[in-house]
């Protein structure tokens, strides 16, 4: 019998329909419906159709012709949509750094929600889930290299940009945040 890992609600549900997508291609909703079922998830044809909706699926055609399912956020390390990305981190990301499998990155007060929710619909496969407080997100990640690959390609993003407000050295020294 296999131990379930998340609840069986919608939220839960379309979560794990987003990584399934993001993780391997998937052409139909018979194929999708399938992989769920797979992981113990019965869904109707209904429900999974809307369900695909929400997250913001669609139908495209690969570079083979073939058809599959994309969320318009995936794609890449930090999404498909590196501006959106982009343009987002650079308004809010104040300093990152690494700490074991946590990345903590520092935002303006009332900020922190925002930058968790958009790394939570990135797609990245390192992260494994956010905690947002008022100005601090903890990313966890799956192992310290995610952590500080993570908050290097999010500094990097943010001075790309040219707006970034202050970037923090990711090293082995402890870190150091003044308020």
């Amino acid at each position: 019998m296999k131990m379930l890992s998340t609840p069986q609600t919608m939220p839960a549900r379309r979560a794990r329909i987003a990584a399934i997508l993001a993780s391997r291609t998937v052409s139909s909703q018979h194929e999708l419906g399938q992989l769920l079922l797979a992981e113990g998830v019965s869904v109707t044809q209904t429900t999974l159709s809307r369900d695909l909706e929400s997250i913001g699926a669609i139908k495209q055609t690969d570079a083979a012709g073939q058809p599959r399912y994309v969320l318009a956020t995936t794609g890449s390390s930090l999404g498909s949509n590196s501006d959106l990305m982009g343009r987002i981190v650079a308004e809010v990301l104040i300093g990152a750094e690494a700490a074991q499998n946590i990345a903590v990155l520092h935002t303006p007060p009332g900020a922190a929600h925002y930058l968790a929710g958009t790394l939570d619909r990135s797609g990245s496969a390192d992260v494994i889930g956010t905690v947002a407080g008022d100005d601090t997100v903890l990313v966890v990640t799956r192992n310290s290299k995610a952590a500080v690959d993570l908050c290097t390609r999010l500094l990097r993003l943010a001075e790309r940009t040219g707006v970034a407000r202050q970037t923090t050295a990711i090293s082995d020294l402890p870190q150091r945040r003044s308020s």
